[in-house]
């Protein structure tokens, strides 16, 4: 862990707070938890963190959620992200995570616009649109640990069910973090000091998850298809002024 005991509390509140939002939505973990864990560590221990933490606090939720999920989506997704996870690995080991960030931000926000809008691209559906929107989220994985973005935008556009969507896309990130953990793993980015804070902080996801799951039944469709461009668009802004500022 960090230096003194402070920074850890910081993370654990963070940790939970993130968890509780993604027991709601089947995502939003990293949306949450990587603009503001940055105040506490370096970029790259941040990403490592946030893939270990992630990948238990979503396995637990789709253990849950599992009935809902959709399986052919959740494959084609899949597929499409083994493509991008090198590339974004790459990027992770040799440039600068900070630039990176400010240009995820940006585009995130413009399309969270476009989907509050009401803007939806009709064509945007089948095996193709699934396994490029894959390979983004692929690419975000492996370089910066947010996969969520291109996978939570493309499936708004689906207007999935709430139960449908947060299984979905629980499924597919329960997947997608443990083979970019792997290859991170093996390129020797992940080390004892990562592994070790995030092994302390995952009874808050825990927790977190648990909350998040109580108050799932308690949120409207509407206001879900609603709240989730909302979120990302909120989260995509705090990213930009963290790393301008």
């Amino acid at each position: 862990m960090s230096g003194s005991f402070g920074p850890w509390l910081i993370a654990a509140a963070i940790v939970c707070l993130a968890a509780t939002l993604q027991g709601v939505t089947g995502f939003g973990f990293a949306l949450i938890s990587v603009p503001l864990l940055l105040i506490v560590y370096d970029p790259h221990m941040v990403v490592g963190i946030n893939i270990i933490i992630s990948f238990v606090s979503l396995f637990l939720l789709t253990l849950r959620v599992h009935k809902a999920i959709q399986r052919p989506l959740v494959k084609n997704l899949f597929l499409g992200s083994i493509l991008g996870i090198p590339m974004g690995a790459y990027v992770f080991l040799h440039f600068n995570l900070q630039e990176l960030k400010l240009s995820i931000g940006l585009v995130t926000a413009l399309c969270s616009l476009l989907l509050l809008s009401g803007v939806t691209i009709k064509k945007a559906t089948g095996r193709y649109w699934e396994g490029f929107t894959g390979s983004i989220s692929g690419f975000l994985t492996g370089s910066v640990g947010m996969p969520g973005p291109p996978i939570i935008l493309f499936l708004s556009n689906q207007q999935l069910p709430k139960d449908h969507f947060r299984a979905t896309t629980a499924a597919y990130f329960t997947l997608v973090y443990p083979a970019s953990l792997l290859l991170l793993a093996l390129l020797g980015a992940i080390d004892g000091r990562i592994t070790l804070t995030a092994l302390s902080l995952i009874p808050f996801a825990i927790l977190g998850g648990q909350l998040g799951c109580r108050l799932f039944p308690l949120i409207p469709q509407a206001q879900f298809q609603r709240g989730v461009p909302l979120l990302v668009l909120g989260t995509a802004l705090y990213a930009v002024a963290t790393t301008l500022w």
